[in-house]
């Protein structure tokens, strides 16, 4: 059965466990491996976003190899194999290869001269894999330095060749690393992390135990893939207040407001700067819409009995720094779950939020510097939501969430996500999910994970489907609900 959460282990480890269920499962290694290749594939073409003309295989004698042979026949396209050490070892790599041959794979094998190849669409890493110990043969280092010029999508599988518990460079330098079983541990480490790209997670439905760190699968959406109840009305479906904007920075409490309506809020109410009500409300007039006196420092009084009424309060985006003082009255008001971010997140507001029945941080590395002193790390943030008894959502190339006992990756999206108003889009999002944990059966842990992943996920159909250069954020929005539909 497919998991909700894979442990973050390293190589050695994770093949001790491999092994162990293997000895209990005899027979099920090319099961093990249909699953991983299938889990490459998809996260290849998702990166992608068609199919690939020309792929590249890169593949060494072992079972890495024949991951890569096997991933290269099934992405289709005309497919070129070099070998890195000679022919295969082992029945798997070589009923692999001989697949290939069969498709009219061009077998090569490395050598300092060779002939000119067509440039590849796809260039997969199967050299060394998991099981690399030791050092590099000058061979295999020269290969890797060639394989430098290569162009076009750059896929490690499991870990960029060079890469193991106890050794980090050279390593090949990849697009997008396909960790398989697990989250391999030398990923996270930063030498390692700007020659792994991407990071996905394949889950080859092998048990192993998810205690400390982990990281989030699809399945962490948990019921918001479910239909809803037949007989639901809007109030169980989640009410959010959302207080923010300036006349300055009006954008982000909208996006806010859009993000928390397209995923499933069923009461959200903003107060806003009189200044930008009247266009935000005709912008979205399924949102009621409150306006706020030009300089108000405080929430009126129908808002802040609201903000004690509703499940969630999302606050600080596009306040600016002159809103400090009406943060903190936000503050204050809260007896539900307040959601933080960007203004909002300053220690004096976090701390004036601590009546409310749970925080949940949402900071960029600056914004984490600003409200710890330190250095945005996993670490970091797993100390200072222990410390402040919150939820904090580190946002990064690699997000983590962390309550300061468990510490979750969330393995999806990347550099489509590197825009102005992703923040603001997650916010919303994890305010109407956190909203409707009742309904969800969801903890607020569990629901701010399914929002991160659910975020994450719409970025990858994004990417997937509009690239990731030539789009605006507010499309993100558009794959939330073909994510909760992909079966």
């Amino acid at each position: 059965m497919s998991a909700v959460y894979l442990p973050v282990l390293g190589c050695a480890a994770f093949a001790a466990n491999e092994a162990r269920w293997l000895q209990k499962n005899p027979g099920k290694e090319r099961l093990l491996m249909q699953r991983a290749v299938a889990g490459i594939v998809e996260a290849t073409l998702i990166q992608l976003g068609r199919k690939p003309r020309v792929v590249l295989v890169l593949a060494g004698k072992g079972k890495n190899g024949a991951d890569a042979i096997l991933t290269g026949c099934a992405l289709g396209g005309k497919l070129i194999i070099l070998l890195a050490d000679g022919e295969p070892a082992g029945e798997l790599a070589k009923a692999a290869l001989d697949k290939a041959r069969r498709k009219g794979a061009r077998v090569l094998t490395w050598q300092s001269k060779l002939p000119t190849l067509p440039e590849p669409t796809v260039t997969l890493d199967g050299i060394l894999g998991t099981g690399f110990r030791g050092t590099l043969e000058p061979k295999l280092r020269n290969l890797l330095k060639w394989s430098e010029s290569i162009s076009g999508l750059r896929v490690a599988i499991d870990v960029p060749s060079g890469v193991s518990d106890h050794r980090h460079s050279p390593c090949f330098r990849a697009d997008l690393t396909v960790s398989i079983g697990c989250l391999k541990a030398p990923l996270l480490l930063p030498t390692v992390a700007k020659s792994a790209g991407r990071i996905r997670v394949v889950d080859i439905e092998i048990p192993l135990k998810t205690e400390g760190q982990r990281c989030a699968t699809r399945n962490a959406l948990g019921s918001l893939t479910s239909p809803r109840n037949a007989r639901t009305e809007k109030r169980e479906q989640g009410r959010v207040l959302i207080v923010g904007g300036s006349r300055t920075m009006p954008g982000a409490v909208i996006m806010n407001a859009e993000a928390a309506l397209r995923s499933g809020a069923g009461l959200v109410t903003v107060a806003v700067p009189s200044a930008i009500h009247a266009k935000a409300a005709l912008m979205l007039p399924e949102a009621m819409w409150v306006p706020l006196k030009l300089g108000q420092t405080s929430l009126p009084a129908e808002v802040e009995a609201l903000a004690h009424r509703v499940d969630t309060v999302l606050f600080g985006s596009g306040l600016g720094t002159n809103g400090i003082t009406l943060a903190t009255s936000t503050a204050r008001s809260i007896s539900g779950i307040a959601v933080l971010d960007a203004d909002a997140l300053n220690p004096k507001v976090i701390h004036d939020a601590r009546g409310a029945a749970q925080r949940i941080l949402l900071p960029h590395a600056g914004e984490f510097l600003r409200i710890t002193g330190k250095r945005a790390t996993p670490e970091a943030a797993h100390l200072a939501a222990k410390k402040l008894r919150t939820i904090i959502v580190l946002k990064g190339p690699l997000t983590v969430v962390t309550d300061g006992d468990s510490l979750t990756y969330i393995p999806f999206g990347g550099p489509v996500l590197a825009r102005g108003g992703s923040g603001d889009l997650l916010a919303g999002i994890v305010a109407s999910v956190v909203a409707r944990r009742r309904i969800l059966k969801m903890t607020p842990l569990q629901a701010t994970i399914a929002a991160v992943t659910w975020h994450a996920l719409a970025a990858d159909w994004l990417t997937q489907h509009k690239g990731e250069t030539a789009v605006r954020t507010t499309q993100l929005l558009d794959g939330l609900s073909p994510t909760l539909r992909r079966r």
